[in-house]
Formats: structure tokens, C-alpha cells, sequence
């Protein structure tokens, strides 16, 4: 069914944009992952594929089985519309894994299953354990902060807006031409992040 009010905003309301981490905070206390001790082990891997990817929480949760590919030979894993609905549709793409996100995926060849049916919870969950670990430094920072934290890394080492585009699964500005960048192209710069 349409959703007739899908798309309609309330007259005087805010904007509020997220605040991103700051990216030697998720450095040094984020991606380690010993100080998210006070998470489950899905949750606690959810948060590091956020932080390593820039994946929104809800596409990480998505994962399924079929949709993770470590053994290809650009380990990746594949963000679809199965049974849900993807923010854009610019959303559904090909994230390859290096580093941290392969090692995590490495070890949820079936994804996370406890979350899948139910993101909003595993966010509040997040935050809470984040709060009370000393991982928010502002009421501002959220478990979403990490994506924007991840964009920001990709501006700093002055990856291509295509290349930006690809990682984030934002649509291309302008005329889009030809297929855009490569998953193994997409891995190298990936591997730069965080490297």
C-alpha cells in the first residue's frame, strides 16, 4: 500500500544533524572494541562494522547469510531490499570488507539474527552501553555518529566523490556515467580508512 503520508514534514520542526565522532576517539577507543566489553557479542559487532564500514545500523542487522561473501575474491557483502526497505535507493551496494569489518564478518557468517527483526532496539542498546562506557562524549553522539565519522575519513584522504557515493550508498551527483568504481577499487580505498 502507498503510504499517503509518507514524505510529509510537520511545519516548524528541526533539523538536527548528527555530530560525528571524532575520528582518532574511534580510532583508539571504538574499532579496538575492548571498551565495548559492556554490549552482547552481536551487538559489540554491529558497532564495529558501523564504525569500519559507515553501513547504517539497519543495513548491518540486514545481513543475511546469502548476502555475506567472504570467500569472493574481494570479500564483501551485499546490501539489498530483502524483505525490507533500504533507506534510498542509491542504499543497495556492495561493501567490501577489510581490516576490522572482515574480521567481524569473519566471525557472523549468519549475520545478526537477534537484531534483524528489531534495529530500533539494538540502537537504544547501543547507546546505553556507549553512555555508560564513556563512548559518547556529547548527548549528541550516537551509534549513527559513526557513519558520519566514516564519511568524514573518506573526505580527509580525498577519496573520489564517486568513490564516496559507492561507500555510502548516496546517489551521484550530476549525470552518472558508466558503472562507477569497482568493488576491488572501492576495497582499496576502504583499506586506507582505518589503515
Amino acid at each position: 500500500l502507498q503510504r499517503p503520508f509518507e514524505g510529509v514534514r510537520v511545519a516548524g520542526e528541526r533539523h538536527n544533524p548528527r555530530v560525528p565522532s571524532d575520528a582518532e576517539f574511534v580510532r583508539a577507543r571504538i574499532l579496538p572494541g575492548r571498551e565495548l566489553a559492556g554490549l552482547n557479542d552481536e551487538a559489540r559487532a554491529v558497532v564495529l562494522m558501523v564504525a569500519a564500514t559507515g553501513m547504517r545500523p539497519s543495513e548491518v542487522v540486514g545481513l543475511t547469510a546469502d548476502r555475506i561473501a567472504i570467500e569472493a575474491e574481494v570479500p564483501h557483502v551485499q546490501i539489498r531490499p530483502d524483505g525490507r526497505q533500504l533507506k534510498t535507493a542509491h542504499a543497495a551496494r556492495d561493501m567490501p570488507l577489510t581490516g576490522v569489518a572482515l574480521e567481524v564478518m569473519s566471525a557472523h557468517r549468519d549475520g545478526f539474527p537477534r537484531y534483524r527483526e528489531i534495529p530500533d532496539s539494538l540502537s537504544a542498546t547501543v547507546n546505553k552501553a556507549l553512555g555508560a562506557a564513556g563512548l559518547r562524549p556529547t548527548p549528541g553522539h550516537t551509534l549513527y555518529s559513526l557513519r558520519h565519522t566514516f564519511k568524514d575519513r573518506l573526505i580527509a584522504l580525498e577519496a573520489p566523490e564517486r568513490v564516496q557515493d559507492a561507500l555510502m550508498g548516496h546517489a551521484v551527483s550530476g549525470v552518472k556515467y558508466g558503472a562507477g568504481p569497482s568493488l576491488s577499487q572501492r576495497a582499496e580505498w576502504m583499506a586506507r580508512v582505518w589503515g
